[in-house]
């Protein structure tokens, strides 16, 4: 649907223009678009952030679509600009007529300098001005060349008229104009009034258009005296004879040339450096020679007859440069591994890293092939630093299994310590010692100058003495435990004696299973065990004992009742149990008391009579003895069995 509009309001076009860019581009709102009006000429300027790159024909063309659709009576030309947010200056313009479509420009992208600061004043040639309006470069000299031949071939002798400069001077080979003139040779706008801030957007909406045109000053400018073509021929000239003198005075163009054979000599001077192989400072010496010869060489220009001969020249010494450069390269790197390893002792880390320095250095050192002057210098320090890399690797080595025993002997006290909490007996402890003894040797053998060796050094009397108390712990799990074996062992003895009723036995083995027992240290893990049974051990040693004692009574009170009861005839018959001792007189010495004490009775002899009774007193007095001794009563019967005496033991 197209918008007829009379009176412009820019405010209004610019809405119009804004809601079809819209729906063209789906509500992509990318380009903000502004219009201004002057001189019946009307600007359109698509604005859009600076991050945005957009495609300049092809949104030119779509907004130049959009302007046509538009009914603009009063508008004659149209100028539509592509701007970046925040710049002064547009960096693309086209514009076009809307009644005539004949006379229609190109796409112009401005110059560089269109969006920097300009001066007050910027000289500028006629190529450059008629080059504002046209894409092509400016550079291009050749083109603009022969549009010049061209342009005076066909307007030779006229006035070239250009309404859109001020003024009614003549046009020079170098006119003086301001940034407002440059501004007004495709647009009628000035710069400096058009704003294209984003505070345009903010602007209220003007109550009026400006609809009068300012009248066009049109200027004429002249032709200077002599034709373009002259011009350029003088130049030309000029240049061909400036370029002449300069090529004769360059250096061995004419004459002697004494470059090449200087070059020569800084070269030898530089093999002569180069031989000494055992100082670090003659690749330096070498190279600074060879560069200065290169930088003689490239004087040389072109064409001089020495030209070549200089460039084979310049490619080796450039060449051998190269190798030179190659070996300061191995040189710095095999100095900063030398430096790296004087501060002893660093961890392993450090020493790969020195290890790759000199890796690296060996490295570049063997790419100085055999044909170069620095090979000599280059095969020396090659054997010195693979001498210095197997050390290096020594090093590395020895730094790797000093961790590795460390780490190995940490995990053995680790683990000692670890059973040490649960460790009862001497098994354990032997593990424990044997643990110790382990994490000693391995931290022993850590050698000096290692990251190892100082942690090691710290940990190795504590180690010596943790390995010592578990020796002494081990030694009295041992004695406990063969102690608490050995009472054991006795004890099972002992009660098979009891079983016999061998208490003789029986005793001494209790005896001994109670010395076993209390053998057992009380530090010790068996003693826990071994307590009650020493209690058990005394109480059972005590009965055996005492079995014993009643045995050996009773047997000393049958030796006393055998030696008590014999005669002839016999006086008596015993026996002999813990409880009694019973004594049964036989019937012949009953009779025979009786007989005597008839004998005695009816010859009335007192002699015998107290020779009987003392006889009779005697036997009382034994039997009551062996009742003592064995402190066990004592009865006393007749041959008939009748109870005639009774005799307790004194308490």
């Amino acid at each position: 649907m197209k918008t007829a509009i009379r009176d412009i309001n820019t405010e209004i076009l610019e809405h119009n223009l804004q809601k079809s860019w819209q729906s063209l581009h789906e509500s992509n709102d990318v380009c903000e678009i502004q219009c201004d009006l002057k001189a019946g000429t009307l600007l359109v300027v698509c604005q859009h952030p600076a991050n945005v790159v957009i495609d300049r024909e092809k949104t030119i063309a779509e907004l130049k679509s959009i302007v046509l659709k538009q009914e603009l009576e009063s508008i004659e030309k149209v100028g539509i600009c592509l701007n970046v947010i925040g710049h002064i200056y547009p960096y693309a313009y086209h514009s076009f007529f809307t009644k005539s479509r004949q006379e229609e420009s190109t796409l112009t992208f401005m110059p560089k300098w269109v969006d920097e600061k300009i001066g007050s004043e910027i000289k500028i040639t006629p190529e450059l001005l008629d080059s504002l309006d046209n894409p092509f470069n400016l550079k291009d000299l050749e083109a603009i060349s022969i549009r010049l031949e061209s342009d005076e071939r066909s307007e030779s002798n006229t006035h070239v008229i250009n309404p859109n400069i001020p003024g009614d001077k003549s046009q020079k080979s170098e006119i003086k104009i301001t940034s407002k003139l440059l501004d007004d040779l495709d647009n009628p706008f000035d710069a400096k009034e058009l704003d294209l801030s984003p505070k345009k957007f903010k602007r209220k909406a003007r109550n009026y258009v400006e609809q009068k045109s300012p009248k066009t000053k049109e200027s004429t400018v002249n032709l200077t005296t002599f034709s373009q073509v002259e011009f350029l021929s003088a130049s030309l000239s000029l240049a061909i004879l400036i370029g002449c003198f300069y090529a004769i005075t360059q250096p061995c163009v004419i004459g002697k040339c004494m470059i090449i054979p200087t070059a020569k000599e800084l070269n030898e001077q530089s093999l002569e450096t180069i031989k000494n192989v055992t100082s670090s400072l003659a690749p330096k010496q070498a190279q600074e020679k060879l560069e200065t010869a290169v930088q003689d060489l490239e004087k040389i220009p072109f064409w001089s007859i020495h030209y070549l001969e200089s460039q084979h020249l310049k490619s080796t010494y450039q060449t051998e440069n190269q190798y030179l450069e190659t070996i300061r390269k191995a040189l710095r790197n095999g100095q900063q591994a030398a430096q790296n390893s004087k501060s002893l002792p660093l961890p392993k880390e450090d020493w790969v890293e020195i290890q790759s320095l000199w890796q690296e250095a060996i490295a570049l050192l063997e790419k100085v092939p055999e044909d170069s002057i620095a090979y000599p210098f280059a095969k020396n320090k090659l054997q010195q630093y693979r001498k210095y890399l197997v050390a290096i690797k020594g090093r590395l080595t020895t730094e790797e299994e000093a961790n590795q025993k460390l780490i190995a002997a940490k995990k053995s006290a680790q683990l000692a310590e670890t059973r040490e909490v649960i460790a009862q007996f001497p098994e354990s402890w032997k593990n424990i010692y044997s643990n110790w003894a382990d994490a000693l040797e391995k931290i022993s053998t850590i050698p000096p100058q290692t990251t190892a060796y100082l942690e090691a050094k710290n940990l190795l009397p504590q180690y010596e003495q943790k390995l010592q108390l578990a020796d002494e712990r081990r030694i009295i799990e041992q004695i406990g435990e063969e102690a608490y074996n050995q009472g054991i062992s006795y004890s099972k003895q002992a009660e098979v004696f009891e079983q016999r009723a061998n208490w003789k036995e029986a005793t001494e083995y209790w005896q001994k299973a109670l010395n076993s027992a209390e053998e057992v240290p009380n530090n010790s893990s068996y003693f826990a065990k071994v307590k009650p049974l020493i209690k058990s051990y005394n109480t059972l040693l005590k009965i055996a004992a005492a079995n014993q004692r009643l045995l050996d009574t009773l047997a000393k009170a049958n030796q006393d009742l055998s030696k008590t009861c014999q005669g002839k005839p016999k006086i008596c018959q015993y026996s002999v149990t813990k409880d009694l001792i019973t004594v049964r007189l036989t019937s012949d010495y009953v009779e025979k008391i009786k007989k005597t004490a008839k004998a005695v009775e009816s010859s009335k002899d007192k002699k015998s009579r107290t020779e009987l009774e003392k006889h009779l007193k005697t036997l009382q007095v034994a039997l009551e003895a062996i009742s003592n001794n064995a402190k066990i009563p004592l009865e006393v019967y007749n041959p008939q069995g009748l109870k005639i005496a009774a005799h307790f033991p004194n308490s």
